[in-house]
């Protein structure tokens, strides 16, 4: 699981990247409602980006705080839940349906479980009960 954590994180830092690099030129002072949400868009996906450097160096074996990297793992599940339920949201309203954002709210969540599922302990992830 480490290594699917690893790599996600890696994917969804890259696309939190992408996200930034389309988010800030559209911030306009004199449009204050689009450039709060865009700013929204940017700080989550700069909060993302700090979550996959978090990933890289617990994975590189440095040690991080188990707690902080339980709540990035909650931050990023939550994040693609709302991803998800947001994407519905604008399709049902507006008719267009983005599947992409279907994807990445999916591959948050998973990249959030699998770093939840590294930090259990080695005998409780083989017992099944």
């Amino acid at each position: 699981m480490k290594t699917i954590s690893i790599l996600l994180a890696l994917v969804n830092s890259l696309a939190a990247g992408l996200v930034i690099a389309a988010s800030l030129p559209a911030i306009q002072i004199l449009h204050p409602a689009s450039s709060l949400w865009n700013a929204t868009k940017v700080m989550a996906s700069l909060g993302i980006i700090v979550v996959g450097i978090l990933t890289w160096t617990r994975a590189g074996r440095l040690e991080a705080s188990p707690n902080l990297f339980l709540l990035a793992g909650l931050f990023l599940v939550a994040l693609g839940t709302a991803s998800a339920v947001w994407t519905i949201h604008v399709g049902l309203v507006s008719g267009i349906l983005k599947n992409q954002m279907f994807l990445y709210g999916g591959s948050l969540m998973m990249q959030g479980a699998s770093s939840i599922w590294c930090l259990l302990p080695a005998e409780s992830k083989s017992d099944p009960t």
